[in-house]
This record gives C-alpha cells, sequence and structure tokens, in this order.
C-alpha cells in the first residue's frame, strides 16, 4: 500500500499550478488548504503530526521538484519512533524541512506542544535570529522536538538549488556534493531525486 503524503498550501505565496505538479507526481497526495487553529502558514504543517494514524506518512513542502526515481523516498523504510528527514549538506544546518517521515500516533506531542504555546513559538527562531521574519521557525521548532529520534535520506538523493544559480553558486554546490556534481547547468545527477528550491513564485518544472 502506498504510503499516505502530506502537504500545506494556504496563503497566496503559491499558486494552485503547485499543487497540480505534485498531484501529476504523487496521486494520492492530500493538501491542507486553510489554516487551522491560527496556525500561521507553514506551521499549519504541524496538524498532520496530530493525524490519527498508526502508520508511517510523507510530509512534503510545496515548493520542490521530483526526478529521477523519486517513488524510493517514500517507500524509504522507517521503524517505529524513527523520524526521517533531509540533512542539509550543502550548509550548516541540522534538518530540510522539505520532507518527513514518521507515525502519526507516536509525534502527537509535537503538535500539542506548539499548540501549547503556539504565540512563543512562532516568534522564537526569528527572535533568537535563527530564521528571518515575519513567519518562519516551523522546521527548527521540529528538529527541537525529534533530534534524538532523526534518521536522514542517502545525502546523494537530495539538494537546495536556486531558481537561477549563478556559476559560483553551482561550483559551491557541486563541491560539497558526495558524488561528481549536482547540476551541471542542463542536467542533474541522477541519484537526485529531491530537489528543494529557494526562491518566491517562479515555477521551475
Amino acid at each position: 500500500m502506498a504510503v499516505k503524503v502530506y502537504a500545506v498550501r494556504v496563503g497566496n505565496r503559491y499558486g494552485p499550478e503547485y499543487e497540480d505538479y505534485l498531484r501529476s507526481k504523487i496521486p494520492n497526495i492530500q493538501f491542507l488548504n486553510e489554516e487551522k487553529e491560527n496556525f500561521k502558514l507553514q506551521w499549519n504543517k504541524l496538524h498532520f503530526f496530530n493525524l490519527d494514524l498508526d502508520e508511517p506518512i510523507c510530509v512534503i513542502d510545496i515548493d520542490i521538484k521530483l526526478i529521477n526515481e523519486y517513488q524510493k523516498l517514500f517507500d524509504y523504510p522507517i521503524k517505529r519512533k524513527d523520524f526521517l528527514s533531509i540533512d542539509c549538506w550543502w550548509d550548516n544546518r541540522k534538518m530540510n524541512g522539505g520532507f518527513y517521515k514518521f507515525y502519526p500516533s507516536e509525534y502527537k506531542f509535537v503538535y500539542q506542544k506548539f499548540k501549547n504555546n503556539k504565540d512563543y513559538w512562532e516568534k522564537y527562531f526569528i527572535k533568537n535570529g535563527a530564521k528571518p521574519g515575519p513567519v518562519n521557525g516551523e522546521e527548527d521548532f521540529v528538529y527541537r522536538m525529534v533530534k534524538d529520534k532523526i534518521k536522514y535520506l542517502p545525502s546523494s538523493w537530495a539538494t537546495m538549488m536556486k531558481v537561477n544559480p549563478n556559476k559560483k553558486d553551482l561550483k559551491i554546490l557541486n563541491k560539497k556534493y558526495s558524488k561528481d556534481y549536482v547540476y551541471l547547468g542542463n542536467k542533474f545527477n541522477d541519484d537526485i531525486k529531491f530537489i528543494h528550491y529557494l526562491g518566491l513564485n517562479q515555477l521551475v518544472f
């Protein structure tokens, strides 16, 4: 049985074409399109931690591209209590919030911890300089909650990418990557399955 996949698209930052793209890649994906319980924008991803499901699910960001053998991302095995995500080999962050796989029944505390002190956590990572405002910090909060249980997908499977990278950007990125290259200007490495783009409302698929 295919793993259930969820994503959030609320507000006007990303248009319906982002949903259309992901549906073309993942027919069974489900979207949350309205803010619930006054959670702001991407913080609504935490509602998926409160699902009454005792099976693994995947939660992905809306601003991604899936290529090559991308189904392997969703099929990657986890054990109970594991929390699967992507390591940020391209910078000094501990985890990329664009992909999570976990058992909701075992991680409801993440949702509850945030809900119990929502205003504090919505501002916390902006106030301490970890993230720019006005709305940010969801992946930092999740990492703080799950860091003792986190597992990572193979590093060569995922990358960050600017929408319009220059030669210097690509040189730095390719040098950090564990294989020969990430991107050669018109081709991604065959091992790449997940691309998380930096950019706003610029279609890349």
